[in-house]
């Protein structure tokens, strides 16, 4: 039966036994089928017994078959040989042999042939250097779709000096092997649009160039480039002007890295985890993977514990064990974690807290630069907790945080200007432009589509008290009445009793149902105490005077310690 089996078959039976193509391997089995097929002169037969003895270091008995197949035109055997002379193995090292060797593969039309002399002329192995041969075989190697000699090719057109001109040849061809997954090509195409420092890149936007470095930075992360992973990650998982939030892909590639045993990666695919992001929320693996960062003593990592039990994220809230993730954070100068330990003290939720305590750890936090800190500066100045109360050192803390982009603090600030100046401070020439410092504040915070729901209500209500009293700058009832209105629509009790306020005299009705509306808000004392008013004094042609019903909406006001309640309740 084996007679009747043709060469290909033979090679292809002893390729499975040589290689352990879906069987063990066994090479002496293997031989026994390409020996049959070199026994018929097969070029490719002849190869594998060379192949099976060059395997064995028995390098006459390789030699002998190698050089039949050669003689046969096989191009594996040539350029086998030419390593052979390269290494030195059955023959004596020889640089011209091999390149000679080499060269007969070329001339065979072999692509490893055409980079291999590529490669000899390029460093002057066994032949005098030469770039512009160097550049024609690896151009041949180029035109059959090989990685090497594209890569080559780019490297090439990069080097020559026509690359400042024009760098479109190596962009190309160096484009063409990144695709066929070379790593060299990638890094420099990386590097090439980062750096984008020729004339030709100023005819492009800076946004398209840092997209295709990002490109590049992304098909190594890829391959598994550790820093290109790392950069890929953090920017999906943060976002840029480029590239937007993408939990999904960052999660993915934190998995990556993480499975490579990086820390960075591990914590990164820990917090994916931990809230859900990109991927199934897993508080029970999220946890393990940043208690194995934390044996390394990684900041973020054992701050992120200290948020597991501080917001009982699968285990019960311990805010005892929170500090002490949290200090332990902290030793490693995490200002994440200096801030929780300041918040801790201020909430008064752990043994010993203290106000001081609470101040020095937030002013430390804000020192090492976290804007998160100084927004909670100005809260504690403004309410003077560890410090003495100080308008100006409040306005200096929120500055800075709204420099560093904290939203927050925008709001805080501006409401903080009003809120002191309803107590009489801030008086003077000072006082218009800290009013519209206020006012623009208010409204970048309302426009900005990350703001807190509640408290954009809040800045509109306030908005419509600055145009209502014109503070710094003229009143205004109709631009007062639309920010009254966007803050009741944005379900503001306060501001629907405004709107009461505004509509009652010429609009009764839908006055009255504002205030209706109001009193669904059962802390809405001020609601509570305008409906008394009503009962109490009636409205011509629309309410009776029903002193029972007053009394109740004043007694429910009154229970809010409503100060104009009260007096009227005493007057009953």
């Amino acid at each position: 039966m084996k007679d009747t089996m043709s060469p290909k078959a033979l090679n292809d039976m002893g390729d499975a036994y040589f290689y352990g193509i879906d069987r063990p391997i066994n090479h002496e089995l293997a031989y026994t089928f390409y020996k049959q097929a070199a026994d018929m002169d097969n070029p490719v037969g002849l190869f594998n017994v060379g192949m099976y003895f060059y395997h064995k270091s028995d390098f006459k008995k390789a030699i002998e078959f190698l050089d039949k197949s050669r003689a046969c035109g096989h191009s594996p055997a040539v350029l086998l040989l030419a390593d052979m002379y390269k290494n030195g193995y059955g023959f004596h090292k020889s640089r011209k042999k091999a390149f000679k060797m080499y060269l007969q593969a070329a001339n065979l039309n072999d692509i490893d042939g055409y980079n291999a002399v590529g490669e000899c002329y390029k460093n002057g192995y066994g032949c005098g250097k030469n770039p512009e041969k160097a550049f024609s075989y690896y151009q041949k190697s180029a035109d059959h779709g090989d990685m090497t000699g594209e890569l080559n090719v780019g490297l090439y057109y990069w080097k020559s000096s026509s690359y400042k001109k024009n760098p479109e040849p190596a962009l190309t061809w160096l484009d063409k092997a990144a695709t066929h997954d070379s790593l060299e090509a990638k890094h420099l195409l990386q590097e090439i649009y980062q750096t984008h420092n020729l004339p030709y890149f100023k005819k492009k936007s800076l946004a398209s160039l840092r997209e295709m470095a990002f490109y590049y930075t992304e098909s190594l992360a890829k391959a598994n480039d550790i820093k290109a992973l790392k950069t890929v990650a953090d920017t999906y998982y943060n976002g840029s002007d480029i590239t937007k939030k993408n939990h999904e892909k960052s999660a993915l590639y934190y998995k990556s890295l993480s499975d490579m045993g990086d820390q960075e990666g591990k914590y990164g695919y820990a917090v994916s985890l931990l809230y859900g992001q990109g991927v199934p929320k897993d508080v029970g693996l999220a946890k393990k993977l940043l208690e194995e960062c934390a044996i390394h003593s990684h900041p973020m990592a054992l701050t992120r514990l200290g948020d597991i039990f501080r917001l009982g994220l699968n285990v019960p809230v311990d805010n005892e064990e929170a500090k002490k993730w949290y200090l332990e954070a902290a030793k490693h100068n995490d200002p994440e974690a200096l801030m929780n330990l300041g918040l801790l003290n201020y909430r008064q939720v752990i043994e010993g807290h203290n106000p001081t305590l609470a101040y020095n750890f937030m002013e430390t936090a804000a020192k090492k630069g976290y804007f998160q800190a100084w927004y909670w500066l100005g809260i504690f100045h403004d309410k003077g907790i560890g410090c003495e109360p100080s308008f100006h050192e409040a306005q200096k803390s929120f500055e800075k945080a709204i420099q560093q982009g904290s939203l927050g603090a925008k709001y805080k600030f501006a409401a903080m200007i009003i809120d002191e100046t309803r107590k009489g401070k801030n008086e003077g020439k000072k006082t218009i432009a800290l009013f519209q410092t206020a006012r623009q504040l208010f409204t970048e915070y309302i426009a900005d589509s990350m703001h807190n729901a509640a408290n954009s209500a809040y800045a509109m209500a306030y908005l419509g008290e600055m145009y209502r009293d014109g503070l710094g700058m003229a009143p205004n009832p109709h631009i007062s009445r639309f920010w009254y209105e966007s803050a009741a629509e944005a379900d503001l009790s306060s501001a629907m009793v405004e709107m009461y306020r505004i509509l009652k005299d010429k609009e009764f009705d839908q006055a009255m149902q504002w205030l209706n509306k109001a009193i669904q808000d059962t802390t809405a004392a001020d609601a509570f105490y305008e409906l008394g008013l009503v009962y109490l004094y009636g409205i011509p042609d629309n309410i009776q005077i029903d002193v029972k019903m007053a009394k109740a909406y004043l007694e429910t006001a009154a229970r809010q310690n409503h100060k104009g309640a009260l007096e009227k309740l005493m007057m009953l």
